[in-house]
């Protein structure tokens, strides 16, 4: 009987799993869009630096939202071991990221970034540290505003994509008090509006 070495894991758990029928905080509220456009299809990149790792609305780098960990396994290039299996909620890091992404992986598929990083950009090159009139200015008309859920003085700018077959994604910009972009978030719906990500 010949001795198997497992291969590296490709992702770090960073947080522990949480049961899949637990609450993750209420999505964010409703609200009507100022306007909409159109998002072209987004283009996975190869694994590398920040940018490399573009966010976009259906993928970030090489990872598109809704892969199995198989299929993510198979756009990186690298094994993700036992990481995250099964039912349940987990974020990961993939070590090939730049530093500030996590990917949450929620019954066994990558469902969402979250992004804490300035050196980590959207696709359209938003990134932390903006205004708010500079998200609205590279993501175009398609936003939504809502207030924070905790924070009075905070709000979230959501990029609404009108084409129908966009209708399940979101990028999710927080802002603060002054209107600067403090972290964000890209997924499918519901997980990308979860306000306590796994929590």
């Amino acid at each position: 009987m010949h001795s198997r070495r497992r291969p590296a894991a490709l992702f770090v758990l960073l947080l522990a799993p949480a049961a899949c029928g637990e609450r993750r905080g209420d999505p964010i509220p409703p609200a009507s869009v100022d306007s909409s456009s159109d998002f072209p299809a987004d283009t996975a990149a190869g694994a590398g630096p920040a940018g490399a790792w573009p966010v976009g609305l259906r993928a970030a780098g090489p990872l598109r939202y809704g892969a199995s960990l198989a299929d993510a396994r198979r756009a990186t290039g690298d094994s993700l071991a036992d990481a995250v299996e099964g039912e349940g909620c987990a974020y990961v890091s993939p070590r090939a990221a730049p530093a500030g992404m996590r990917f949450m992986v929620e019954n066994g598929r990558v469902v969402r970034v979250d992004v804490d990083s300035a050196g980590v950009a959207t696709d359209r090159g938003a990134r932390i540290g903006m205004r708010e009139d500079d998200i609205r200015r590279l993501h175009g008309d398609g936003i939504a505003v809502r207030p924070h859920k905790y924070e009075p003085d905070s709000r979230y700018l959501i990029v609404v994509p009108r084409a129908p077959a966009d209708s399940a994604f979101r990028i999710v910009f927080e802002t603060d008090g002054a209107g600067v972009v403090r972290r964000y978030r890209a997924g499918m719906l519901p997980a990308v509006e979860y306000v306590e990500g796994c929590g």
